[in-house]
């Protein structure tokens, strides 16, 4: 009744902590932030997922060079296989690093997943057409800036 929707209202606004807590997570979605966790810590193991996540597409482009089979004639002519192996094993790396975020986050591992997967494709895609515009407005047409 709007009695009790009152009652608890004002019982809820004499605790604003509680109160905000209550909106954030209600309203918004958000967990409330817990007290004992440091944005020192959060940052730092952040840096240390980027930096081990990010070497995956880097260390596979690089490994594909010691594979004596990483180019083959693909009826156009010789095709470089680092640049796709490289996608695959990013693509992989992104499913798995969503899967990590869900079981910490208590998501479906596999929609969390997915949803990484998705985000970063979305943002390989956005900078691969970036750099190729780039590439088109700053180099003469006799210049080329890859090999692909």
């Amino acid at each position: 009744s709007k009695e009790d929707a009152t009652a608890i209202m004002r019982t809820t606004a004499k605790y604003p902590d509680l109160f905000m807590d209550q909106m954030m997570y209600y309203e918004l979605g958000f967990m409330p932030l817990d007290e004992d966790e440091k944005p020192s810590k959060q940052g730092f193991v952040t840096f240390l997922s980027f930096c081990c996540f990010g070497l995956v597409p880097l260390l596979s482009y690089i490994l594909c060079g010691f594979i004596p089979w990483n180019t083959f004639n693909g009826g156009r002519g010789m095709v470089n296989l680092a640049f796709p192996i490289s996608c695959v094993f990013t693509a992989i790396t992104l499913f798995l690093l969503g899967v990590v975020k869900g079981r910490f986050a208590s998501e479906h591992l596999t929609v969390a997943g997915i949803k990484v997967l998705v985000m970063g494709a979305i943002a390989c895609a956005a900078s691969y057409v970036i750099g190729y515009l780039v590439s088109k407005l700053l180099l003469k047409d006799d210049e080329t800036a890859c090999d692909y």
